[in-house]
């Protein structure tokens, strides 16, 4: 038996479609909710919990740096400023710490594409009093990067929206490749040994058609080709009630619901009619009495023969 090859899976790809816009549109429009609290943690200039201090040049400013977080300096890309001129004062001391420890965001920036660099990180293992002192020429931030981590870790939304887009991307190959590798080949054919043992298969649409004693119509046709198999089920039920009606003969012969019958018992007739009429014709003929036949007379012409 050969059968033609059947088409890929679109239900898994119908899947795996929904799947990626999914991902994709309910992230975007989680992150357009969180667009405000995002840019007010990404632009050092607005308030937030993470953000300390910000001072200008020739400033300074006592604070109080807890042990196990992570300070950052960031300064604005486009001044020209002395990385030196950014003093950290123990107070206690009066040594100067130095940066000791690298950013973790090495950038921000604001809503008009300005953006920040980290120029100084220090992290402690015990709270300090410290002096901040700025005369880098120029405005510094100083960043508690631990709590703007933090702050991003308890923003469920926000980090939904950002898994949300990370798998829509990851979800991009695997779309590529089980296209690739469960993709129609028309040229291909599936050929199927069916034994003795074999379970019988449901019967084609041509198999259903071939039932029946008459040519189907549009309607037949269509279900047994295009249609479910809840509709091809209805044709079987159909045309197996239909030749279990034409196979029970009618009671009586001249009733009207058995037209094939009607049909040969006239022309049966007929020829009947036609036969009997030939055979009465032909009786006919032979009950005629039959005739002498005689020559012409031609004496009365005979004279003409010696009259010259």
């Amino acid at each position: 038996m050969i059968e033609q090859p059947t088409t890929w899976s679109y239900k898994t790809t119908k899947v795996l479609l929904i799947s990626f816009l999914f991902f994709l549109i309910v992230p975007i429009i989680g992150i357009s909710t969180q667009a405000d609290e995002f840019e007010e943690l990404t632009n050092p200039e607005k308030t937030h919990p993470s953000h300390m201090i910000s001072l200008g040049n020739n400033e300074s400013s006592a604070i109080t740096l807890y042990s196990q977080n992570i300070y950052t300096v960031f300064v604005k890309s486009s001044d020209n400023v002395n990385n030196n001129g950014i003093l950290l004062i123990d107070q206690e001391s009066q040594n100067d710490l130095k940066p000791n420890s690298t950013s973790i965001v090495t950038s921000l920036f604001n809503e008009n594409g300005e953006t920040y660099d980290a120029v100084a990180t220090w992290v402690f293992i015990e709270t300090r009093e410290v002096e901040l002192q700025n005369s880098a020429g120029g405005t510094i931030w100083l960043i508690n990067e631990s709590e703007m981590i933090n702050s991003l870790q308890e923003n469920d939304i926000l980090i939904g929206s950002l898994l949300g887009c990370l798998t829509s991307i990851c979800l991009i190959p695997v779309i590529i490749v089980w296209f690739v590798i469960n993709r129609p080949n028309p040229k291909a054919l599936n050929i199927k040994i069916i034994t003795n043992d074999s379970p019988l298969e449901e019967p084609t649409h041509l198999e259903l058609l071939k039932e029946q004693d008459r040519i189907p119509n549009t309607d037949e046709l269509y279900r047994a080709i295009h249609g479910n198999e809840k509709m091809k089920e209805t044709l079987k039920i159909e045309i197996k009630e239909e030749k279990e009606k034409n196979s029970i003969p009618a009671p009586f012969v001249d009733r009207p619901d058995n037209n094939e019958l009607q049909r040969t018992m006239k022309a049966a007739k007929k020829e009947g009619l036609r036969r009997e009429e030939q055979r009465l014709a032909e009786e006919k003929r032979q009950d005629l009495p039959k005739t002498k036949e005689y020559p012409e007379d031609t004496s009365s012409d005979k004279w003409k023969e010696w009259d010259g």
